[in-house]
């Protein structure tokens, strides 16, 4: 993509048709005979399509058209992984053949991403992955690669390695500064990672899988000492840390069976991926 366009990043789907296209309805997007598309607009999705909702199938319907358009660029989510390569945690429930198919037929022709990184209107970087980077990972697994291009081109090398995947609490128990950016928890892994390991973030960042304030509950999911450096937006349900003069922001709406009363996607003005 090579105009400044509108990029609008949304947070983990989780089978939750209706309330998809209602988001995209809110961005511009009219939905008749056929999908009428706006001409500024790009979406990036930060993975975890599938599992929760009532729609998983439908879901991968719009996005495999939406894709074929491209208009859309699609990040893997740990439910993904669970398709696309090996099962390392148990979920209840499955999607059909051809959704399955659809999301293994992705991966295998680089449809279905490590990351994408984003230029936005004001010269910022930003780096999208389902989980959120950990200080520890773009260390020690990506050797400290310095800007979101690099990042991303450093991640596709992971992924063909399988260190993608490197777990953290959420499989192990254990937090892990090292956590991988499909696994890493935003509270005790991503977000703490960057100053006990005393790194400054490179660029900036946009994530799901997890929040650091748990919107069902109400309640916090970070270490204490960082919460002072983070912004909450329960009217959108993201949660912004700062760092050395960036920012990690989380979009993970948190939908269970039922979506979410409330998310919006995050938008970048002006934006080039590149």
């Amino acid at each position: 993509m090579a105009d400044p366009t509108r990029i609008a990043v949304i947070g983990d789907v989780g089978g939750h048709f209706a309330p998809l296209v209602h988001l995209l309805g809110e961005l511009g997007v009219r939905f008749g005979t056929d999908i009428d598309w706006p001409d500024d607009l790009h979406v990036v999705q930060v993975g975890d399509l599938v599992h929760r909702g009532p729609a998983s199938a439908e879901v991968v319907g719009l996005v495999a058209d939406l894709l074929d358009r491209g208009v859309w660029t699609q990040i893997v989510g740990n439910h993904e992984q669970l398709y696309v390569d090996r099962p390392v945690f148990g979920w209840s429930e499955s999607i059909d053949e051809t959704a399955q198919t659809q999301l293994r037929d992705w991966w295998a022709h680089g449809r279905l991403r490590a990351a994408a990184a984003v230029t936005d209107n004001s010269g910022e970087e930003w780096l999208i992955t389902h989980a959120g980077l950990t200080a520890g990972f773009w260390r020690h697994g990506l050797e400290a690669p310095d800007d979101a291009g690099a990042t991303v081109e450093a991640l596709k090398e992971a992924a063909d390695g399988g260190a993608l995947w490197h777990p953290g609490t959420m499989l192990l128990g254990i937090d892990d500064d090292n956590a991988g950016p499909v696994w890493a928890a935003a509270g005790t892994e991503v977000y703490p990672s960057w100053p006990r390991l005393e790194a400054e973030l490179p660029f900036n960042q946009i994530h799901g899988h997890s929040s650091a304030f748990d919107w069902n509950r109400n309640r916090w999911s970070a270490e204490s000492w960082i919460r002072p450096q983070i912004r909450l937006d329960l009217n959108r349900r993201q949660a912004a840390f700062e760092h050395s003069g960036r920012r990690i922001v989380g979009i993970d709406p948190c939908h269970l069976a039922e979506a979410a009363p409330v998310f919006e996607p995050f938008v970048l003005h002006g934006a080039v991926i590149a």
